[in-house]
């Protein structure tokens, strides 16, 4: 009979590890958290990424806007973006070397007070990328060809059509590369 044979009784088990070093709830946490195959798939829309408002007339975004990155969308049919503009967004920010941490993704369409003067306060943008919608009917006080990169107010603004135009459209994606490259200084 080995030892890896031997079968201990739940009443055993107990008795024998009654006073333990390490406290279970803690080592159950930290081990989930800190094990890549144990942690559960984030869901990028979970709570974590989205925006906790300390006051009830902030306006609500997904990211965290670490590098002070802006992204404004107008989606009539999502309270942020669909799965698959979500998805393109992401592989977009990470061709860029950035994430959902750095940057903060507002949705125009589910908030009238969504507004210029709110959106400087609030985010303190450098970078301003408007997907699918324009900044005059934000009340931002700039006009900006599409895909033409634009300085004003130590910050960069580009527009570019819908997220669902740019993951369709090769030449657009190839365009958006282009802005993106020199936003983000990408060799």
């Amino acid at each position: 009979m080995s030892l890896d044979d031997i079968k201990l009784s739940p009443f055993l088990v107990k008795k024998l590890y009654e006073k333990t070093l390490i406290d279970s709830s803690f080592a159950k946490s930290n081990i989930v958290e800190n094990h890549p195959f144990l942690q559960e798939k984030k869901n990028p829309l979970e709570k974590e990424n989205v925006s906790e408002t300390k006051h009830p007339d902030q306006i609500k975004y997904l990211g965290k806007n670490a590098k002070k990155i802006l992204i404004l969308v107008n989606e009539p049919e999502h309270a942020f973006l669909g799965d698959e503009e979500l998805s393109f967004l992401m592989n977009v920010l990470n061709a860029c070397s950035i994430s959902m941490v750095d940057v903060a993704v507002v949705n125009s369409n589910n908030d009238e007070t969504v507004e210029y003067e709110k959106l400087m306060i609030q985010f303190s943008p450098s970078v301003i990328l408007f997907l699918g919608t324009e900044p005059q009917l934000l009340g931002f006080p700039v006009q900006i060809p599409i895909y033409q990169v634009q300085q004003y107010n130590k910050q960069q603004y580009l527009c570019t059509p819908n997220l669902q135009k740019l993951s369709t459209d090769k030449e657009e994606k190839k365009q958006l590369w282009v802005s993106l490259k020199k936003i983000f200084s990408i060799g």
